[in-house]
């Protein structure tokens, strides 16, 4: 398991939102994976896994393995993704925030799996 306790039972709840919300990858032409990963846009190694940013829900998708896994995520692909979804303002200042390293803690996490697993 990737993080223990409160942490452990919020990605959870992040995987099984990512799951109810789709099952084809957000980054290729996959549908109805049978084992979905929840992508991020931007690497938890980058944001930082404590850090809010990490965990909004907007950069958070469901993505095959491949494109998870060898395929790093698919940046581009999954930024030309978003741009559609929320339009180019919202993930530049994504982008902005990431890359100017904002950090905004995480002080709850029973909260982080109680805001997934209600929406």
């Amino acid at each position: 398991m990737r993080y223990k306790g409160a942490k452990a039972k919020a990605w959870e709840a992040v995987k099984r939102y990512t799951r109810r919300v789709s099952m084809d990858c957000y980054t290729c032409p996959k549908k109805n994976l049978t084992d979905p990963n929840a992508g991020h846009y931007q690497p938890v190694a980058v944001v930082g896994s404590n850090n809010r940013l990490a965990w909004d829900e907007r950069f958070i998708h469901t993505q095959c393995s491949h494109c998870n896994g060898a395929g790093q995520g698919q940046q581009v692909k999954y930024r030309e993704h978003l741009v559609k979804d929320y339009g180019e303002e919202i993930v530049a200042e994504y982008d902005r925030r990431v890359y100017g390293k904002y950090v905004d803690p995480i002080k709850d996490w029973v909260a982080v799996k109680n805001h997934f697993d209600g929406i």
